[in-house]
């Protein structure tokens, strides 16, 4: 028996009306955003397909679309808090520009692009073709820290690293339609060190990322999470930079000081999910990453994951006793597909995961069954 391929979903323009083809991609793309029509409906038909890769980490969306306008705004974010992520686009054909946060963009071809959930969008689109990664910010926060809040051009246009990012993205484009379950942590790997070191050598439009400090800070302060001390005064001094300097560099962060609160509350939450440390205290583990107030530290964490430590704990054990460390599929058989598009944006970055394909030719059911 082969191997089971990586879960995917897709919609393509067909049997349908511009109108119900519409609809079906809206519907699909709610979490991310209220999609509007600016092309005449009763116009000739245009190009739009979308198909879904479930990557495990993350999804890899190939699309073709017309003319539209994408708006986010708070009351948009708060009916769909659940996707909080991170589109790293590339463009092929057409643009899209607008506003993300407080970030004028515009996304053409020739460039990499970051649209960001955390923060409002309304932008607008020309007819186009895009394949875009859909990252969680808090997978971003673990492994790529400088793109959990990035907005816009990630790398100047037709750089050498824009180029070389373009190439890896076509490169999944021709191989996810084969790979397997089983390839997709290889594929989370490959993502997190390419890209890591295209941000570490080349010129991203962040001006932490734009500079070799910021990555040994960050460095510095993962080592150093521990460490009571660890705070802007002693980070001056080792670097030999002034507090303005620093601030600086931390500022699309949040400060300095929230930056390493949010990473030892990161750690503490992976070390309290671990199995190696499921007989540890509480407390302990919170010393171990700097926190000396179990109350002050039960507070973050609720406010920060919204549930405490010792829920995060109960559900990890939880996690355990259903299936050891993997977490239970996700649910979609016998959903079209535009439903479970809906699904895994949501669902994203949760510890659910999808069912996976079937080996063999994989079947998506597309909008015909609607």
């Amino acid at each position: 028996m082969g191997r089971a391929r990586l879960p995917t979903a897709s919609l393509q323009s067909g049997h349908l009306s511009n109108e119900e083809m519409f609809w079906h991609w809206r519907r699909s793309l709610m979490p991310f955003f209220d999609c509007v029509p600016l092309a005449d409906p009763g116009g000739p038909p245009e190009p739009l397909k979308s198909t879904q890769y479930h990557v495990g980490e993350f999804l890899f969306v190939d699309a073709e679309y017309p003319q539209q306008r994408f708006v986010r705004d708070a009351a948009w974010a708060r009916r769909h808090d659940d996707a909080d992520h991170v589109l790293l686009q590339v463009f092929l054909r057409g643009t899209n520009g607008g506003i993300n946060g407080d970030s004028t963009f515009v996304e053409e071809p020739g460039g990499v692009y970051a649209v960001n959930l955390g923060y409002e969008t309304d932008a607008a689109s020309s007819g186009a073709d895009t394949m875009s990664l859909v990252l969680p910010r808090d997978w971003l926060g673990e492994h790529l820290p400088s793109l959990r809040d990035a907005r816009g051009a990630v790398f100047a246009k037709d750089s050498m690293a824009a180029r070389l990012f373009g190439d890896f993205m076509l490169s999944l484009r021709r191989n996810l339609p084969h790979a397997t379950v089983e390839d997709g942590p290889l594929i989370s790997r490959n993502l997190v060190g390419f890209l890591g070191s295209l941000l570490a050598h080349e010129d991203p439009v962040s001006t932490e990322a734009q500079t070799g400090a910021f990555q040994a800070l960050q460095r510095h302060i993962d080592d150093n999470l521990g460490d009571p001390e660890l705070g802007a005064d002693g980070l001056c001094a080792r670097f030999r930079m002034s507090r303005a300097t620093l601030f600086r560099l931390f500022k699309d962060h949040g400060g300095v000081r929230n930056y390493i609160q949010r990473r030892r509350l990161m750690a503490c939450f992976r070390a309290m999910r671990s199995p190696r440390q499921a007989d540890r205290l509480i407390y302990d583990i919170g010393l171990d990453y700097g926190f000396t107030n179990p109350s002050h530290l039960s507070t973050l964490f609720r406010q920060h994951f919204g549930m405490s430590p010792r829920e995060v704990r109960e559900a990890a054990r939880h996690r355990e006793s259903i299936g050891g460390s993997q977490a239970a599929p996700i649910e979609t058989t016998g959903l079209p597909d535009v439903e479970i598009m809906r699904r895994w944006a949501l669902d994203l970055g949760s510890s659910a995961r999808p069912a996976a394909t079937p080996a063999g030719p994989i079947g998506t059911a597309g909008i015909a069954g609607l």
